[in-house]
């Protein structure tokens, strides 16, 4: 069986550490995390320093080799002490805590040149670890936070084993003679790095867990915000809505009323005209408002043109004109509000289309990029300068709105609405599908 010798071992627990202290930094610069990572980042990267001079030793210095070496992991460990407090209770270690080094490295000093004692080195050390990992387990076990606790379970529990198993070791040292150096044959020293090794992986490991977790908690508390804010938005808007246009009905019935009284003073019945033209617009907006609003709000659905189409000439006076749509087996997978999108095309068509308009032709075609639907009319047409901004909010005769609204709606499932007719020979909107976004009804 392969016994691996001392350096052997702090090589691994140094290779372990720095691959730890890479995995954090990873996550550090592309993710988010939260108060104390960073401190528990660098501990990992300072234990390792204190690992790879272990490591070298008697290739340098005792000083270093023994006294920083040691210094360097209780630091380690008042820094995962440090890390834990920050993250489960916002507050930082005391400097008074970290001015412990002082002395400590004094006593190193006195035990390793003036009296030159393993035990009493060891005991040094296991009285800075062992507080260090017993009181951040007892932060991580008693933090009020239901949704983690077996990941703060098990970060407290890999947390503790580290610090009882300093105390066997610590407490073995000063009852049992013999040499208990690291490197000496107490064979307790090969399950010393063994669960060093898992414990310093499995403790970093919860950690970050648990940065990911809280991370998680935060964005559904977040969302939730966000919809209790959007849900007394539309609260509010619904409320106001309905009372503006309440005062509207009652403005116009009384301008109604005026302008009876007042035919006689043409003047004044001008006026009044105007006055109830603002009224139209204002409510026209407060309509649009509610279906701005709904957009979106519901997840898009497969709508049949045909259908759709339907719907929407029942609630416009068509005069007469004719609608042809050449397929009945056409579905779109739109927002609800699709059908919106042909009451407003066919009602502008109906409107600036003069009264020689006698057909709107609704047709489909594949392309490479999709699929093509065409509603053309065989009315005056668009003329070019409007063609420029006759998809602008407000830009129109009437409220300006509804090519606004239309070419919205159809955004919302990556669907694409253009002009392309000739001035003077009709209308001509073209609606580009994209792939996966249309199918065909099987008979």
């Amino acid at each position: 069986m392969w016994t691996p010798d001392m350096r052997t071992l702090f090589l691994i627990l140094f290779l372990v550490n720095i691959s730890l202290t890479l995995l954090l930094f990873s996550f550090w610069k592309t993710q988010k995390t939260h108060s104390g990572f960073k401190t528990w980042m660098l501990s990992l990267l300072i234990i390792s320093c204190g690992y790879f001079l272990f490591m070298i030793g008697g290739s340098v210095s005792v000083l270093l080799s023994t006294i920083v070496a040691n210094l360097l992991i209780a630091l380690s460990v008042m820094m995962r002490l440090d890390s834990v407090r920050k993250y489960f209770l916002s507050r930082e270690l005391s400097p008074v805590i970290y001015g412990i080094l002082i002395p400590t490295a004094f006593l190193f000093l006195y035990f390793t040149y003036s009296v030159n004692s393993v035990i009493i080195r060891g005991v040094i050390i296991g009285m800075l670890v062992v507080p260090g990992f017993s009181a951040a387990s007892l932060i991580a076990i008693r933090f009020q936070e239901p949704d983690t606790r077996s990941l703060r379970y098990g970060f407290a529990a890999a947390l503790l084993v580290t610090a009882l198993f300093w105390t066997v070791i610590t407490v073995t040292a000063v009852i049992i003679p013999g040499d208990h150096s690291l490197s000496g044959p107490d064979p307790i020293n090969p399950f010393f790095f063994i669960v060093t090794i898992l414990m310093d992986i499995v403790s970093t490991v919860f950690f970050l867990l648990l940065n990911m977790a809280r991370s998680q908690t935060e964005l559904r508390q977040s969302e939730d915000a966000l919809f209790r804010a959007n849900k007394k938005l539309m609260i509010l808007s619904s409320v106001t809505r309905h009372d503006i246009k309440n005062q509207l009905l009652a403005l116009s019935g009384y301008l109604e009323l005026s302008k009876e009284t007042l035919d006689n003073i043409p003047v004044a019945s001008e006026y009044l005209e105007k006055e109830m033209s603002i009224t139209r617009t204002i409510e026209s907006q407060i309509d649009f408002a509610k279906v701005y609003e709904d957009m979106g709000k519901t997840s898009p659905v497969w709508q049949n043109i045909h259908e759709s189409v339907l719907r929407a000439v029942v609630a416009l006076p068509m005069r007469g004109v004719r609608i042809d749509v050449d397929r009945s087996d056409l579905e779109i997978y739109a927002d609800p509000l699709f059908e919106k999108v042909f009451y407003n095309l066919i009602d502008n068509a109906l409107r600036y289309g003069n009264q020689k308009m006698t057909i709107i032709h609704i047709t489909s075609k594949e392309s490479e990029t999709g699929l093509i639907i065409s509603i053309e009319d065989d009315g005056v047409g668009i003329s070019s300068d409007d063609k420029k901004r006759l998809f602008e909010r407000g830009f129109g005769h009437n409220t300006g709105l509804g090519l606004f609204l239309s070419r919205e709606i159809l955004s919302i499932t990556g669907i694409t609405i253009t002009e392309t007719g000739e001035p003077g020979k009709g209308a001509r909107f073209e609606i580009i599908v994209p792939k996966g976004a249309w199918r065909l009804l099987k008979g």
